[in-house]
């Protein structure tokens, strides 16, 4: 090996026969470097905080997102390495059917319980239905459900400003009820970002909670007329909960979360090498495994 300096920068370059491992946190800063300079971010301000108020363009970034993940990884963290997002390496047999304009049902190559999902999207409480719900969300949920063996439905909830809390909520326990109509025992409730904060609303109807990078803070900032009465639980009245956190989080403070959380008396945390929407392909397989992991424990 030879090392040689670049007296502009004053950096070590190596060359040849240098075989070094990025860390977690390095790979994460290539590819999120890598998309940012190719895909810049749209604007994500809701219409109440004085964004445009229309969604099409953060929706279709996100839709976006996941090939765009796997493309940027295979460029600069190697193409010899499996870059398949969770949607891709886990879904193979996996149904997908509609019972209701609200309501995306995934049935797994092989059900071994009668737990179900119920699952809400991230999009702070005014997007992340569309295009972004079909490519980004929803392959993830059907890949949890074909991982775990256990049924899923997803619910395209309505949306802020022209709906309220109650509205969603709402969706929420129609989709319960749905599932457990069809036979769920147990009832699992999946939310991501936004989405957690409404799945943390509808705990009364829920075995289990899991809590993806969740944006409570999001319900807070909701205007009056819009957010109602809708409140938190105290964390002490949640089920068994999997609360997921983001180490490079942009959009959520993890210590606030962790601190909503504290008390819950059943709880179970885990920390990703991640920002809010972005974290390498292996990170975002982990993530996936770790929820299937923990609901085939609770189905158990």
């Amino acid at each position: 090996m030879t090392d040689t300096v670049n007296d502009g920068d004053n950096q070590q370059w190596h060359i040849g026969g240098y075989d070094h491992a990025m860390s977690q946190e390095d790979q994460l800063e290539q590819l999120y470097s890598q998309i940012e300079a190719h895909f810049p971010l749209p604007d994500f301000t809701p219409p109440w905080k004085g964004g445009l108020g229309d969604p099409t363009a953060a929706d279709n970034y996100s839709a976006k997102l996941t090939d765009r993940i796997t493309q940027a990884a295979m460029m600069v963290l190697g193409s010899a390495v499996d870059h398949s997002m969770p949607g891709v390496a886990f879904t193979e047999g996996i149904d997908v059917s509609n019972p209701s304009e609200e309501l995306t049902q995934f049935t797994p190559a092989e059900t071994t319980s009668t737990t179900w999902i119920v699952s809400f999207h991230s999009g702070g409480w005014w997007r992340g239905s569309g295009a972004a719900l079909e490519m980004q969300w929803q392959p993830e949920v059907a890949a949890v459900a074909n991982l775990a063996g256990v049924m899923a439905v997803d619910v395209d909830y309505p949306l802020a400003p022209q709906h309220t809390v109650a509205d969603m909520v709402r969706s929420g326990r129609a989709a319960i009820e749905y599932a457990r109509n069809n036979g769920a025992e147990k009832i699992v409730l999946w939310g991501y970002s936004s989405g957690a904060a409404l799945a943390a609303l509808l705990i009364d109807a829920a075995d289990a909670l899991i809590l993806t990078y969740p944006d409570f803070a999001a319900l807070d900032g909701l205007p009056d007329d819009i957010r109602g009465e809708a409140t938190l639980p105290d964390s002490t009245s949640w089920p068994t909960t999997y609360l997921q956190t983001a180490t490079h989080d942009e959009v959520v403070d993890a210590s606030s979360t962790r601190a909503v959380a504290a008390d819950a008396p059943d709880i179970t945390w885990a920390d990703y090498v991640s920002r809010h929407r972005i974290s390498t392909p292996e990170v975002a397989r982990q993530r996936v495994q770790d929820i299937a992991d923990l609901i085939k424990n609770l189905a158990a």
